[in-house]
């Protein structure tokens, strides 16, 4: 088996694993488990390298890898309207599976390619004030445990902690999830100033909605953009898309990239490119974008089609990049938000005023993500939270983490696995009686303690 480095996304992190296991089917990984075992030798679990903090990333682990494994069946059962995915399966793969169906998830994550297992142990969402977090619609898990025995599980008590367990409590090879019909939606994009947040907050309710504020818009009072949704009850014809052209296409897409690069080489234009957002959003009106039924990612993208069927925006692309760049993510208390908005405002003109100078890479993005009642490990369970991200660049992680402990001091932070910066701190506001009770959860299935992603400083073992 080749040995070489195991990547995080973006390539943030690294580590060089004993090796590489690839296997293809069932009893291969059966297998595999059970001569770890007999070894004495630690491995992890790679359903996808979608995750800042390189949860996946452990050195001299044997990395057990299922991107491109065998393991891609995916079976829907009629009766109960579920779907059941082997780890193999991607986002992607799976909605255009459900898709002539007339079905979707409940909720899901933007990035198509991550692999459903790892969408849905690291606590990947989407937004709303219902079955926000993916791994709420699961209602039965197949592991393997420590001899490679199949173990299945669907009682309610245990499925608490295995909806969001990170790769801690067993090698995951199926899921069942729920599905609902393909809805549509009606989306309202506009612009707005922090001043005004907390009422326009006030009027929205529990209505599905993210936002994004551009911190150097303005001075005083940033601009922020804001998008609710509204579910249809009757079908609505959504506005015609054309299909993107090669030539229009590849123009588009030169001048980002160009842009792009003068921005990661130059951040000092940052503040001047979103001054333009304050220029230009007073007159603005609010857009109103009807979605499809059959959008494999309205969540995330309004318009018909997928993003990348369709000729990119360049303004868009410009004001709301994240090329090049990374991002930390905590959840955060509804009641918090606005607060949290003036504060890492207050930060960005702080960094930026300092010696060397320290930019975020561009907007703060922000999604509601209601509470969660079925998976105790998650960043939003039992508190009504907002997921909150903020974008460095790659060279940037000294000062990400230093943005993170300046939040982490005013703010009841709670992690996001796939993103936060994984510090012992993130445990603190997590109810001590979850924290013991997956830790017996992993002494039940995982004794040998061989199992092992990186969890960062966080000390789950004692």
């Amino acid at each position: 088996m080749k040995t070489d480095y195991l990547y995080s996304w973006l390539k943030i992190h690294k580590s060089q694993p004993t090796f590489k296991a690839y296997p293809k089917d069932l009893p291969e990984l059966q297998s595999l488990l059970r001569e770890l075992k007999s070894k004495g030798l630690s491995y992890n679990f790679v359903g996808s390298s979608h995750s800042y903090n390189g949860i996946q990333c452990v050195e001299d682990n044997v990395a057990i890898i299922f991107d491109g494994s065998g393991l891609k069946s995916i079976e829907y059962d009629y009766a109960t309207q579920e779907v059941t995915v082997e780890s193999g399966v991607t986002i992607e793969e799976l909605k255009f599976f459900l898709r002539p169906l007339g079905r979707q998830l409940l909720n899901s994550g933007n990035y198509m390619k991550q692999r459903v297992i790892g969408a849905l142990v690291t606590g990947t969402h989407g937004y709303g004030h219902e079955n926000a977090i993916m791994a709420d619609g699961i209602t039965a898990v197949k592991l393997l445990n420590e001899d490679g025995e199949i173990v299945e599980i669907n009682d309610e008590a245990t499925l608490k902690y295995l909806r969001v367990s990170f790769g801690y409590l067993g090698v995951i090879v199926s899921i069942k999830l729920k599905t609902k019909p393909n809805e549509q939606y009606k989306v309202t994009q506009k612009l707005l100033t922090l001043s005004n947040l907390q009422t326009t907050l006030e009027d929205i309710g529990d209505k599905p909605h993210a936002l994004t504020m551009f911190p150097y818009s303005d001075a005083e009072d940033p601009y922020i953009g804001l998008v609710f949704l509204e579910k249809l009850d009757s079908y609505h014809p959504p506005k015609e898309v054309s299909v993107g052209t090669p030539t229009i296409g590849s123009i588009s897409w030169a001048i980002i990239k160009l842009f792009w690069t003068i921005d990661a080489r130059f951040p000092i234009i940052r503040p001047f490119v979103q001054r333009l957002i304050g220029i230009f959003a007073r007159r603005r009106e609010d857009e109103i974008i009807i979605t499809s039924p059959e959008d494999l990612d309205y969540l995330y993208d309004y318009h018909p089609m997928l993003e990348s069927e369709r000729n990119p925006s360049i303004l868009k692309k410009f004001f709301t990049t994240t090329f090049t760049a990374y991002n930390i993510g905590v959840f955060v208390p509804r009641n918090e938000l606005v607060d949290l908005f003036s504060f890492i405002h207050t930060l960005g003109k702080r960094f930026k005023n300092q010696r060397p100078r320290r930019y975020f890479k561009n907007s703060i993005g922000t999604r509601y993500v209601g509470k969660s009642t079925k998976s105790a490990m998650a960043g939003n369970f039992e508190v009504e939270s907002y997921s909150v991200d903020i974008f460095f660049s790659t060279t940037d992680l000294k000062f990400a983490e230093a943005v993170q402990d300046e939040i982490a001091k005013q703010f009841t932070v709670r992690p996001h696995w796939g993103k936060s910066i994984l510090k012992s701190y993130l445990l603190e506001n997590i109810t001590p009686e979850v924290l013991e009770n997956f830790k017996q959860k992993r002494q039940e299935y995982y004794s040998s303690g061989l199992l092992r992603p990186n969890l960062g400083e966080l000390d789950l073992e004692s």
